[in-house]
């Protein structure tokens, strides 16, 4: 891309939407499907949270009327009770998984295909109508007991069984297999290092042992407030058969208890999953199956789409009031502020400019926030047509939709690091000369192509490339590495081991301080901010490992917003890494087919759509 990109850019669009046009509003943040994954992070089509309590609720009533005025947003209605069971539902996703197995995959792309099939310990409870909270209920837990700060209780159901084929055979789930599962997470997990205690100082959980057939004892490190919340999340302790060391190859294959089997696989050609008639809960789910053909192209996704081969969910924002013009019956539903928080981080090496927290900001500086929400939401479009628009900026690691935690950068709570987030290249120049930096910098500037998070993710990383090297301060050498080979090892697990700046994904989390403790902590499993762990390597870390460790070991639900507030301010003006306000800045519109009901009714919170949102939709065509 040429630097003068943007500017060109400019032109043709509004330079900045500033000041009255951005939203603060205080909505529920939103769980996106595939951030971080191998799908396009479009709205799931209800919204998510943060954590019991920590978000506000949009008023449900009040969108469902301005639906209903403004003849755009289609109203949330419960239609249960007229629940049709059957049909096969039609999906999509973007690439092959590398593995089905949900804790010894080597991409994140495991879990999110394998949660079809293998359930949780918890669940996050979904919303109906209104947005989900973040609480937690048990899933193949059926009563819990905290019987003192480390130490938790599981009681089990004893209605739950495996795969009815060979080799679960419908056998009973029971404790040892929660033991076998951490075992393995503890082991072979890409996500050990956030949860196991062995692997990880800064993780909580020490152990899981079956007391009987029913009762697991878990015991912790220290006290760790979001425990539960951790134990319902996907990404981490899935819980898989005994049976999947040595009875079946659980890369190529699943044997679950969840709502969905895996019963065709074709690499690069398609998934197909059907009902699991082992299921626990009665009724559910309504359909008695989905089909996922692999599209990588966006073009041919919304081809297939347009001819109802795919139920929704994949158009762009670019592309929303153009396809709901020309198809008018589709359904629209708006989601909520993301709770995830892409980044631009920074390689750490000895010599390099980046551990000067100067050159950090400046570069932050070099970017136009409100360009890039407008480019890549579309919202002047949403705007001139009358779609209901609302911005945010993310905060320095609390993403937008984190409403309890998050302080405004265009506010005031910030204090003087807010001023790290204005788009001010001559500000720029003046820090990067008082680093002693004379002429453009020359750096590399990496990131994947390849459509694993999605395929407006490489898009922004381009526009982010044009406009840091807009003013010339700037040259970046562009690098794509290998996601597989290159990407994980070197760049997103690298510790800061890699030279210049990288654009990333970042996984979500239910309640964000579990994310500072894994990306701004030194010793956090996903960590960009410390060389190599050593938190002495960059001024100021030595401070904000101790603040999070106070956030992430409170069980007080006040205090722990306070920390984090307290984080925030501490850190803005040190930038240790760029949080991009694309995705989830903006609450993105969602088409669907009107034949899927319920889908705008029951709300996925936070990437577990299979197992608690797509049991309750159901087929009217």
């Amino acid at each position: 891309m040429e630097p003068n990109y943007w500017s060109r850019r400019r032109l043709s669009r509004r330079a900045a939407i500033r000041g009255g046009a951005m939203g603060a509003f205080g909505l529920a943040g939103a769980a996106l499907i595939g951030c971080g994954s191998d799908d396009d992070p479009t709205p799931a089509p209800g919204g998510g949270g943060s954590s019991p309590t920590a978000t506000a609720t949009r008023d449900q009533a009040a969108e469902n009327q301005a639906a209903e005025q403004a003849g755009i947003l289609t109203p949330r209605v419960d239609t249960s009770g007229q629940a049709k069971a059957g049909g096969i539902l039609p999906s999509s996703r973007t690439s092959d998984a590398e593995s089905f197995d949900a804790l010894g995959g080597t991409s994140f792309t495991s879990q999110f295909i394998a949660r079809y099939a293998y359930p949780m310990l918890f669940e996050f409870i979904p919303g109906v109508v209104d947005a989900p909270t973040g609480a937690v209920q048990g899933q193949i837990v059926e009563d819990y007991e905290q019987a003192d700060p480390t130490t938790l209780l599981l009681h089990l159901r004893r209605d739950v069984k495996w795969d009815e084929r060979e080799p679960t055979s419908s056998r009973p789930l029971d404790a040892e297999d929660v033991v076998f599962s951490w075992n393995k997470f503890e082991s072979a997990s890409i996500s050990r290092r956030s949860l196991a205690n062995v692997q990880n100082p800064a993780a909580p959980i020490q152990s899981m042992t079956a007391l009987d057939d029913h009762t697991v004892e878990v015991k912790t490190a220290f006290p760790y407030g979001p425990l539960l919340q951790a134990l319902a999340y996907t990404r981490w302790l899935q819980i898989m058969p005994r049976e999947s060391d040595g009875g079946f190859d659980p890369r190529a294959d699943m044997r679950g208890a969840g709502p969905w089997m895996l019963t065709r696989y074709e690499p690069s050609v398609r998934y197909e999953f059907r009902k699991n008639p082992n299921y626990w809960k009665a009724g559910r789910p309504f359909l008695d199956g989905i089909d996922a053909p692999i599209i990588s192209e966006y073009a041919q996704r919304l081809a297939q789409f347009r001819s109802e081969n795919i139920y929704g969910g994949v158009v762009s924002q670019e592309d929303v009031v153009a396809t709901k013009k020309d198809i008018p019956e589709l359904d629209v539903f708006r989601g909520e502020f993301g709770t995830a928080n892409y980044k631009l981080y920074f390689g750490l090496r000895e010599g390099s400019p980046f551990r000067d927290e100067r050159v950090r900001r400046a570069v932050s500086m070099l970017i136009d926030r409100d360009l890039i929400i407008e480019t890549f939401n579309n919202t002047k479009e949403f705007e001139d047509e009358g779609w209901p628009v609302e911005s945010r900026w993310h905060g320095i690691g609390i993403a937008a939709g984190y409403d309890a935690y998050w302080l405004d950068p265009q506010g005031t709570e910030l204090g003087e690091g807010a001023a790290a987030f204005a788009y001010d290249p001559d500000e720029a120049e003046s820090l990067l000369t008082a680093a002693g930096i004379s002429g453009p910098l020359e750096l590399p500037f990496s990131y994947i192509a390849t459509p694993h998070y999605g395929t407006v993710f490489p898009r922004v990383g381009e526009a982010y490339r044009g406009m840091l090297q807009e003013t010339g301060l700037l040259k970046l050498n562009l690098r794509q590495p290998d996601y597989q080979t290159e990407y994980l090892t070197g760049f997103y697990f690298g510790k800061g081991d890699f030279e210049g700046i990288a654009w990333g994904a970042t996984t979500t989390f239910p309640v964000p301080v579990q994310h500072l403790n894994d990306y701004y902590h030194s010793a956090g499993a996903r960590q960009k901010v410390a060389f190599g762990g050593d938190p002495t390597t960059v001024e100021g870390q030595v401070e904000s490992d101790a603040l999070i460790e106070r956030a992430i070991q409170s069980l007080d639900f006040e205090e722990t917003v306070s920390l984090v507030k307290d984080w925030q301010r501490q850190n803005a003006l040190r930038m240790p890494d760029i949080p991009s306000p694309w995705p989830g800045a903006v609450p993105a519109f969602g088409l669907y087919w009107p034949w899927v009901k319920n889908i705008g009714t029951f709300r996925d919170y936070l990437e577990m759509p299979e197992q608690t949102a797509v049991t309750e939709w159901w087929l009217d065509r």
